[in-house]
């Protein structure tokens, strides 16, 4: 193997890649899957399969990929201990998957030596990832690269502020020690350079999410408008109130009933969770849940409804959810829940036929609107390409290719 191969060698870290199903596999494992299709050789350092809470095993890794895939054992904590009941909130620091580091770390060493791995990469919101990032490339000298797929939670929610002296303490040792640190988008950047005056203003750079470029069913058009909101539903952070407000007054005006309209939430809450908030607003009939299904299944259904919705509130305004890059993609109309100026709007400004509200009005508005069914041309391919996590995979050759070539 030629000193080149050996620079092209770059050892990746997170907790959960294939065949895990969650929304923060896609970012690892499609960046793994594009770096091997440009000549790259991912290694990728996971943990073993027990520590994940659900599965998607329709998501075929490609067989040179999968002999890739190494599993250190890991353990939650919440599992492990527990006293009447529950574990207390200081075990699950600095998250709760943490006694990953020690397997991880001894093998991280192992892969290493075993294939001269010439860069590190590793993802949070698992900070056991970077932990264990940052060890290796401090014993190996090797140039890495911190992901931060959000912001560390006690920067911008209020409900995570205990225990955060700690949680700020390691993030000032990983963002001190990472030769970069990639954000998902401009304002987490931003963030991140006001946090830490003292370090280059170019150690923090941008690759936004995207979304897979696979084989997709043709788009169709249902008979009954479905707008479709597909993901995971927070109490902050992801209020469907302010929708279902919208909805009623739609319904008083006539303009949508059961027979015309659904609004189907894709995996987003067990049976009857919502069912106080149905009934307080009136529109049980209009609504359902939908359990939740594998990934590429999920896909296909963005590109079989009338709309996408996304709720991102203001406590994510930093962030842009995965999933509108998905949505993106389907080229259906987008109603996008989120306020003015956030990162979510920056980036739903540029692209055609979103609306963009907030307030109960505009939100009531862009529906009724939306339903008139009028709408711009979409992205062609071309313009399309560019939030393709294939484009992303591109930037992310590039940052590794320039610490490679800054390496002494």
């Amino acid at each position: 193997m030629t000193d080149k191969s050996h620079n092209k060698t770059v050892l990746m870290i997170a907790l959960e890649v294939p065949p895990a199903r969650s929304a923060g596999v896609q970012r690892p494992y499609r960046f793994a899957e594009y770096l091997l299709e440009m000549g790259w050789n991912p290694i990728i350092l996971t943990a073993t399969t027990d520590v994940y809470g659900r599965f998607d095993h329709e998501l075929q890794v490609p067989p040179a990929l999968a002999s890739n895939i190494y599993r250190a054992k890991a353990a939650d904590i919440n599992k492990v201990v527990s006293i009447a009941g529950r574990s207390p909130d200081f075990l699950a620091l600095s998250d709760r998957y943490w006694p990953w580091y020690f397997s991880a770390t001894k093998l991280g060493a192992e892969l290493i030596r075993k294939h001269k791995v010439g860069a590190i990469w590793s993802t949070y919101p698992v900070l056991t990832a970077h932990l264990i990032g940052r060890n290796l490339a401090n014993r190996f000298k090797l140039p890495w690269i911190a992901d931060f797929r959000d912001p560390i939670q006690c920067h911008y929610n209020p409900h995570y502020k205990n225990f955060n002296g700690l949680t700020r303490h390691l993030e000032r040792k990983i963002v001190s020690s990472a030769s970069k640190v990639c954000l998902t988008s401009a304002e987490s950047a931003q963030l991140y350079r006001d946090l830490y005056p003292g370090e280059p203003a170019d150690k923090f750079f941008v690759i936004e999410n995207g979304f897979a470029s696979i084989d997709l069913p043709p788009s169709a058009t249902p008979e009954k408008f479905m707008l479709l909101y597909s993901g995971a539903l927070y109490g902050n952070g992801r209020d469907i109130n302010g929708i279902f407000r919208a909805l009623r007054q739609l319904k008083d005006q006539q303009l949508i009933n059961a027979d015309n309209f659904v609004l189907r939430f894709r995996g987003s809450a067990k049976p009857g969770r919502f069912d106080a908030e149905l009934a307080a607003h009136g529109v049980a009939d209009i609504v359902e849940f939908a359990p939740p299904v594998p990934f590429q299944q999920a896909l296909a259904e963005m590109q079989q409804c009338s709309a996408n919705m996304l709720i991102q509130d203001e406590v994510f305004r930093y962030q842009v959810p995965g999933k509108l890059y998905d949505y993106i993609q389907s080229r259906k109309p987008i109603l996008a829940i989120c306020p003015e100026r956030s990162a979510t709007a920056n980036v739903c400004a540029a692209i055609p036929n979103v609306w963009r509200a907030w307030s109960d009005s505009e939100l009531a508005a862009a529906l009724a609107d939306i339903l008139k069914g009028r709408f711009a041309a979409p992205l062609a391919a071309p313009e399309l390409e560019k939030y393709s996590r294939r484009g992303r995979t591109r930037q992310l050759a590039t940052a590794l290719e320039g610490l490679a070539a800054a390496k002494p």
